[in-house]
């Protein structure tokens, strides 16, 4: 998988995080941090549709 890029909702600044830096909560959650402000981040995965096993990425 490639690089993920989301943006941090405390800092507001773009991170990028490699598939050996996410953390598998579950199998529908990952969880990472931000290398600016080193929040950490919970992110759901898409179960249905053309996405699905995608990270949602807050459209």
């Amino acid at each position: 998988m490639p690089m993920l890029v989301r943006k941090c909702p405390k800092c507001q600044k773009l991170f990028w995080v490699k598939e050996e830096e996410i953390d598998y909560v579950d199998v529908n959650t990952w969880k990472v941090v931000c290398n600016h402000c080193h929040q950490s981040l919970r992110i759901p995965l898409i179960t249905q549709g053309a996405n699905a096993g995608a990270p949602k990425m807050g459209h």
